[in-house]
C-alpha cells in the first residue's frame, strides 16, 4: 500500500461524527498488539493551551536529550503534521504502512472515526520507533477520547472553558467532568487555573479515579519585556532558570508556561533528567505555528488560531497590548457554525477598524452570508469575500506599512490563510 491509497482509505473514515467510547479505539490496538502500553506519556486535556504545553515539553525534552513522540489535533500544516518523533512528521511510507497493518479493521459497520485510526497510528509509530516518552493531546474532552488509552506518568488538564457545546454539555461542570476524566489511579494529575466550582469538580473526579491532585502553584513568573519576536519572562523559583526567552508571542503563553514549568518539575521527580540549559534552550527554539505567529512585518500579519470565546478574549488582550491604535487594527475572520459564533464577534470585533469575513472550506464552516447576517447589528466596518484566497487579498489590499491584520477565527481559516505568507512548505519526511 502507498501514501496516496493510505489516504484514500483514512478519508473514508467519519471525520465529523463523534462516536465516544473507546471501545473502537481499543479494538484497533489490540489488532496490533497494543503499541500504547510500550512508551510513557504526559496526557495534556484542556479547553485552550493543551498544544502549546506539548509544544514547549516536546522542545525542553527534546534539548534534554529524550526521544520525543507528539501527537496533536488538528493538522495545520500537512495531514502528517499531528504525528511527529523529534520535530519529524510521521513518513508517508510509515503512515501508509501502519494503515496497511489496520485496514481490515478500518471497514464495517462500526467503523472508528478518522480520529481513532491516527490515534491508533500514532501510537504504534512511537512504539515501533521506540520514544522514550509520549506527549499526547486530547482531542476532544477527555473522558471517551480516543487518546484516554495512553499509559501516562503525568496527566494535565490546562483550563476549563466553553467549547464543542453540542457534545460535552453547555455548562463548565460538565465540560470539567468530560476533560477531568483522564486522570489515572496514583498518577500526578496537574491542574491549571480554573473557577471554584469547576475546580471542585475536577477535586471530587480525582477523588473518583484516585488520580493524584496537583494544584498548579503560583510560581513568581514576570514578564519583562516583548516585541515581535520574543517574550522575556524572569522567573523566581528555586530550581528553575531565572530568565526564559520564548517566540511564543501570546499573553496567553504565560499561563501555558507556568503549567509547563511545573510538569517539568513533575517530570523531574518521576526520574527524567531535565537541566536548566534544556529549559532554556527548548523554550528559545520552540515552534508552534498559527498561535500569533507573525508572518510579514510592514504591515505586520498575524495568524491566530483561536476558535472560541476564552481563546478570543486572550487574543484581543494581545491586540490592544501590541497594537494601541484601533484605526491601525484589521481582521480577516471566519468560524465554524458550532462555536458560540456571536459571543465570539461580540468580543472581537469592536477592537478593529475593518473586518473582512470570509469561509474555510470546511464542512463545518459558517457561511458568509450567515456571520453577516449574525453580526448585522455590531456596527462594524464589514466586507465580505467569498473564500480565504480573496478574503486574504481583500483584506491586504488597502493595508498601510504602519497597519496590523489578524488573521482568526478557526484553525481552518488559518491552516488555508498561512500558505499565501509562507508560500509551499517543505516536505518534512
Amino acid at each position: 500500500m502507498n501514501y496516496v491509497e493510505a489516504r484514500r482509505i483514512l478519508q473514508r473514515l467519519p471525520s465529523l461524527e463523534v462516536k465516544p467510547g473507546l471501545a473502537r479505539t481499543e479494538h484497533l490496538l489490540a489488532a496490533i498488539d497494543h503499541p500504547e502500553n510500550s512508551f510513557p506519556a504526559v496526557h495534556v486535556a484542556g479547553t485552550n493551551g493543551k498544544g502549546s504545553v506539548v509544544a514547549m515539553l516536546a522542545s525542553v525534552l527534546g534539548r534534554a536529550g529524550y526521544r520525543v513522540g507528539r501527537f496533536t489535533s488538528p493538522d495545520l500544516v500537512d495531514f502528517r503534521d499531528r504525528i511527529v518523533i523529534d520535530d519529524k512528521w510521521i513518513s508517508k511510507e510509515e503512515l501508509a504502512r501502519i494503515v496497511e497493518q489496520l485496514h481490515p479493521q478500518l471497514v464495517g459497520e462500526d467503523c472508528p472515526t478518522l480520529f481513532e485510526a491516527l490515534t491508533a497510528i500514532a501510537f504504534e509509530h512511537f512504539s515501533h520507533n521506540k520514544v522514550d516518552i509520549a506527549l499526547v493531546e486530547a482531542g476532544l474532552g477527555g473522558r471517551f477520547d480516543a487518546t484516554n488509552v495512553v499509559t501516562p506518568i503525568l496527566c494535565i488538564l490546562t483550563n476549563v472553558g466553553r467549547d464543542h457545546l453540542r457534545v460535552l454539555g453547555s455548562s463548565l461542570s460538565q465540560i470539567a467532568w468530560e476533560k477531568a476524566g483522564i486522570g489515572k489511579p496514583q498518577i500526578p494529575f496537574l491542574v491549571g487555573k480554573l473557577p471554584s466550582d469547576v475546580e471542585q469538580v475536577v477535586i471530587e473526579e480525582c477523588r473518583r479515579s484516585e488520580a493524584v491532585l496537583v494544584q498548579l502553584e503560583e510560581p513568581e513568573i514576570e514578564r519583562i519585556a516583548f516585541d515581535w519576536e520574543h517574550v522575556s519572562y524572569m522567573i523566581g523559583k528555586g530550581d528553575l532558570p531565572r530568565r526564559i526567552d520564548s517566540p511564543l508571542l501570546g499573553g496567553y503563553q504565560l499561563e501555558n508556561l507556568r503549567i509547563t514549568l511545573q510538569a517539568i518539575e513533575l517530570m523531574r521527580k518521576a526520574g527524567f533528567t531535565i537541566p536548566n540549559t534544556a529549559i532554556v534552550c527548548g523554550l528559545a527554539e520552540v515552534r508552534w505555528p498559527g498561535r500569533f505567529e507573525v508572518v510579514q512585518r510592514s504591515p505586520t500579519i498575524v495568524l491566530d488560531g483561536a476558535h472560541n470565546l476564552p481563546g478570543v478574549l486572550a487574543l484581543r488582550e494581545d491586540v490592544r497590548r501590541y497594537v494601541s491604535e484601533k484605526e491601525h487594527r484589521h481582521l480577516l475572520f471566519g468560524v465554524l457554525a458550532d462555536k458560540e459564533v456571536v459571543p465570539i464577534c461580540n468580543a472581537l470585533f469592536p477592537s478593529f477598524e475593518t473586518v473582512t469575513l470570509t469561509q474555510s472550506h470546511s464542512a463545518r464552516a459558517t457561511s458568509v452570508k450567515d456571520l453577516a447576517q449574525l453580526t448585522s447589528s455590531l456596527n462594524s466596518v464589514v466586507v465580505e469575500s467569498a473564500d480565504v484566497e480573496n478574503g486574504v487579498s481583500v483584506a491586504c489590499a488597502s493595508l498601510g506599512t504602519e497597519d496590523f491584520l489578524l488573521i482568526t477565527g478557526s484553525i481552518t481559516i488559518v491552516r488555508e490563510a498561512r500558505p499565501f505568507f509562507l508560500g509551499v512548505l517543505c516536505d518534512r519526511n
